[in-house]
């Protein structure tokens, strides 16, 4: 019985682990997006959504799985709701902030991305540039 009192104090612990790292102005859906999978800290600023994974290098993987899962399926599931949230741009960078990628979420690009027959890796590609020293090159 003390096992089972010990369990259940460590997992309604947990959820309040998981919800004191920072997430300054996100938006309730874009708060969905960066919640786990090792976002530990995440901002959304005039359209623009800057995440931080705790990892050392993000990879190309990383990310586009990143902007897949967590961004575009927001954009496919709740379409409306995507839309007033008003993201034009989505920056993930590693744990020391220097090192990352930018995608350009203006539009219509995750529901096209969306569309049957897409490769997704290679579609996030057209749309993403890389980000050195702590910075993303401006949007064209």
């Amino acid at each position: 019985m003390k096992h089972i009192l010990a369990l259940l104090a460590c997992a309604a612990s947990m959820p309040a682990l998981a919800d004191a790292e920072p997430r300054n102005n996100m938006p309730p859906l874009l708060q969905k997006s960066v919640k786990g999978g090792g976002i530990t800290a995440a901002r959304f600023d005039a359209g623009v959504l800057r995440a931080q994974l705790n990892k050392p290098e993000v990879t190309e993987l990383m990310y586009g799985t990143f902007i897949f899962h967590n961004i575009c399926a927001q954009q496919w599931y709740e379409p409306a709701q995507f839309a007033a949230v008003g993201l034009t741009r989505v920056e993930l960078f590693n744990a020391e902030g220097t090192q990352g990628f930018a995608f350009d979420a203006r539009g219509d690009t995750c529901a096209e991305m969306g569309r049957l027959g897409k490769n997704f890796r290679s579609f996030i590609a057209q749309y993403t540039v890389a980000c050195t020293a702590g910075s993303c090159p401006p949007q064209r």
